[in-house]
């Protein structure tokens, strides 16, 4: 398996994702200061009280970057699974002498851990830079704790693997219909439904319960890829 996520690696560089990743996490420490000072410009604004805690800032950021993170592996999967498996690029993987379930397997799983890091390491920028200026001079009227910069770690954490699973979900429509359009929009209609279930509930509880719930739905999707994959014809 490690061979064969190393050889996807040499053959797909990942430089634009990379790149990718840097400016989210610019985009997201920008969004996450945007999102504290907006209740100091409008302190009568009541609407505001929701943003007004670390708590809730911090889960609003990460489920927002789980949204944007859910795209970004329909973007990858698109590249490294669906393209591939389409038209004649399926006839050369076909060609390979390796179990056709290992090298999905491979494609899949490289994508997810990706993902997952690549969350990880944006999000730990992010909330890192900011609860280390808001201990210095802090802008949200909440008490900056310890319990609350665990609690901000552990939802990236979950939303972070929530993000790869559903990555996973989203790549099993395209798949069907090889298409890199359906891939990218399953996963723009799934996070976005995710993001306003997660921001009702909006506590680590729910996160665990929809990644628990999607990591059953993750695992019977690849199931199901791979029956396709060992099916399909050339």
């Amino acid at each position: 398996m490690n061979r064969l996520i190393v050889l996807e690696l040499k053959r797909n560089g990942l430089k634009s994702y990379h790149l990718a990743v840097v400016i989210i996490t610019g985009v997201m420490l920008s969004f996450l200061y945007l999102l504290a000072i907006i209740p100091k410009i409008d302190p009568t604004e009541t609407d505001l009280n929701m943003i007004m805690t670390y708590n809730n800032l911090i889960n609003l950021n990460n489920i927002l970057c789980m949204v944007i993170f859910t795209i970004f592996s329909s973007v990858m999967f698109s590249k490294f699974v669906v393209e591939e498996y389409a038209g004649k690029r399926a006839m050369l993987l076909f060609s390979y002498p390796v179990d056709r379930k290992k090298i999905l397997e491979a494609k899949i799983f490289m994508v997810f851990f990706y993902t997952v890091g690549a969350m990880l390491l944006c999000g730990s920028i992010v909330l890192g830079v900011f609860f280390t200026t808001e201990s210095y001079f802090p802008i949200c009227a909440d008490q900056l704790s310890i319990k609350t910069v665990f609690g901000g770690f552990l939802s990236l954490l979950c939303y972070s693997l929530l993000a790869g699973v559903w990555g996973i979900v989203a790549l099993y429509f395209g798949f069907g219909k090889q298409s890199v359009s359906v891939t990218i929009i399953a996963a723009i209609i799934i996070s976005t439904v995710m993001c306003q279930m997660l921001a009702i509930a909006m506590n680590i509880i729910g996160g665990i319960a929809f990644l628990a719930i999607g990591t059953i739905v993750a695992g019977i999707t690849l199931s199901n890829l791979r029956k396709r994959v060992m099916n399909m014809e050339v």
